[in-house]
């Protein structure tokens, strides 16, 4: 009786002192929430629509971050104004997770550049521009031409799977220190404010695309507390942006983003 009663004092020891080690996660969700900055490669714009059909080359363009201060960041009835990630993930096991969340990033098209144009315009409304354009020529990116932005959201709403490689824990168990990296996938889900030949302009959130990515970064727990540093390299296919309030004007363009945000989160 005594071997069983020790015996059972031990397990339960060893139990109580598993579960209470940071690192057991199986059957735990998580939630974090932090900010980004993002970085674009240029693109080539194809908008089509009635009397137009042309491609912008090589197309610049960069994120907008908000400025430090304590309104946005520090209000809470504007936690989507800047730059911002929010994600949830489930463990399936104590190193592997599935996530799901919104990459809250901002793209913003460069104005007053140079770039090569392809096609034709042939317009009633701002007949300035009306041409058949060849590859060898170029046009001024002005207001009165084209504004593009996704400023209301470079949405991309992702499912990401996680692995994590734990790296150090403490005696404690209740502080550890691990790196991870996973792939994702997902939709692009903007509300692109563009005003194109200086027509009205699209305001709705809409599905334009898709994308994918791979990130890596560490991650710092404190009992039930965590923050972490992330990096995201990943490619989007926006095949139907809004550039008018007539839904036949769209703009397709592809391009990479590398994405960087720090996030602090907990599990529960």
């Amino acid at each position: 009786m005594k071997f069983y009663i020790l015996a059972s004092v031990l397990l339960l020891s060893f139990i109580s002192s598993s579960h209470a080690s940071v690192l057991n996660k199986k059957g735990k969700w998580s939630v974090y929430y932090g900010y980004n900055r993002a970085e674009y490669s240029n693109s080539d714009y194809h908008l089509t629509g009635d009397g137009y059909d042309f491609t912008l080359k090589g197309v610049s363009a960069k994120d907008r971050q908000s400025d430090i201060g304590a309104d946005p960041y520090a209000n809470p009835f504007a936690w989507s104004v800047p730059q911002n990630n929010i994600r949830f993930s489930y463990f399936l096991t104590d190193n592997f997770a599935i996530s799901f969340g919104n990459d809250h990033m901002k793209y913003v098209m460069d104005t007053y550049q140079t770039v090569d144009i392809d096609g034709s315009i042939n317009i009633s409304d701002n007949t300035i521009y009306n041409k058949d354009y060849t590859d060898a020529e170029t046009i001024d990116i002005n207001p009165a031409f084209l504004t593009f932005e996704h400023t209301d959201g470079l949405n991309y709403v992702s499912v990401e799977f996680e692995h994590f490689i734990p790296l150090w824990l403490s005696s404690k168990g209740t502080h550890a220190f691990s790196a991870f990296w996973g792939p994702g996938i997902g939709l692009m889900y903007p509300k692109t404010n563009a005003r194109l030949f200086s027509r009205p302009q699209n305001d709705e959130f809409h599905i334009a695309g898709s994308g994918y990515s791979i990130k890596v970064g560490v991650e710092y727990i404190f009992e039930r507390w965590f923050t972490r540093l992330v990096t995201k390299f990943g490619h989007i296919d926006m095949n139907d942006a809004k550039t008018t309030a007539d839904s036949t004007d769209t703009l397709s363009h592809k391009f990479d983003f590398t994405e960087t945000y720090l996030a602090i989160g907990f599990y529960f």
